[in-house]
């Protein structure tokens, strides 16, 4: 045997052994955040591709799936204790979410407490200006905000985000009379706004584009639709069985099959809760919310704990006090 043979046959570094992927752990992923690098830029970027369809020019707002779910828990905590008759006053140093009846103009931090009176007063996603903030907002249990699911009939029967209203896109074809008194009360007053969504913006950016184009300036369209929303908040805040469009795999393709557990949900029409929230599903949505936040918030250097991570804290040391 040669020299150059025996060097050939003889085992390399352990560090030069190439590991076999396993295929039943291809879609767990580091929890560990190493901050930024190309790979998690990439893919940023084909979660934009897949998911939305951002074009040039849009002249409507545009708002995040995650400023849509802090706009319903806050609407639906303040309704909530509006209706008991509680008038909470916070301890010493303790700071409340703002509510609908006092409003104040967005500090420019962009905390979680703070998206609320953004949205209200009319700044959408890509906006950075500040804008012009409504003296007060009349008191009502009438809600802020007036969902519109812009898809036909027989699709928001099946399926639908709670507290929307159906108006299909074929609405805004007539020459007149296209607006019904449900969003003729909202349409450009203070304090209000409008939201359409529908499966995956194939039908709301039209939509959108038209109803500003005919005065609505209180409009804003959910970016990503039921698609988006299901991914971020796949429990307690859509009712009925998706779409299949909506349902993706880890790789952010569509499934080829429908899951049993899809299949056996009523549809949205035959739901024993109508179209309101339950206290489940709010509780469900604060979790899912926070845990959100928490993986998105970067780091700090000083610490170890975000900003993010700061503000969770300290509302939740806040909820745990009785009001007095």
């Amino acid at each position: 045997m040669s020299l150059a043979s025996g060097h050939k046959n003889r085992p390399g570094s352990i560090m030069e052994k190439k590991i076999h992927e396993n295929p039943k752990y291809r879609n767990v992923s580091s929890r560990l955040n190493t901050g930024s690098s190309i790979t998690k830029h990439n893919k940023k970027l084909d979660d934009i591709k897949n998911n939305y369809k951002f074009k040039q020019g849009e002249i409507f707002k545009r708002m995040k799936c995650s400023t849509f779910v802090q706009l319903v828990l806050q609407v639906e905590n303040y309704v909530s204790e509006a209706d008991i008759g509680l008038s909470p006053i916070p301890d010493e140093g303790e700071t409340l979410p703002p509510t609908p009846d006092t409003l104040a103009a967005p500090d420019t931090s962009r905390s979680c407490e703070s998206r609320f009176s953004e949205v209200i007063t009319g700044v959408g996603e890509r906006d950075n200006h500040n804008p012009k903030v409504p003296g007060t907002i009349q008191e009502s249990v009438q809600k802020p905000y007036l969902l519109l699911d812009v898809r036909d009939k027989d699709a928001y029967d099946l399926c639908h985000i709670i507290g929307a209203i159906n108006f299909p896109s074929a609405m805004l074809s007539r020459a007149q009379n296209y607006f019904t008194k449900e969003i003729l009360d909202y349409i450009n007053k203070d304090g209000k706004i409008i939201i359409l969504y529908d499966d995956d913006e194939r039908i709301s950016h039209a939509c959108s584009t038209t109803m500003i184009e005919r005065g609505v300036d209180n409009l804003f369209m959910l970016s990503g639709g039921l698609k988006v929303l299901n991914m971020k908040f796949p429990s307690g805040i859509i009712r009925g069985p998706l779409p299949k469009v909506c349902l993706t795999d880890a790789d952010g393709k569509i499934k080829k099959s429908v899951s049993k557990a899809q299949e056996n949900l009523l549809p949205a029409s035959e739901h024993p809760d109508d179209n309101s929230f339950t206290e489940e599903d709010l509780e469900i949505l604060e979790t899912t919310l926070d845990n959100l936040m928490l993986s998105m918030a970067p780091p700090s250097r000083i610490g170890g704990m975000s900003r993010a991570q700061t503000n969770l804290s300290n509302r939740a040391d806040a909820a745990s006090k009785a009001w007095k």
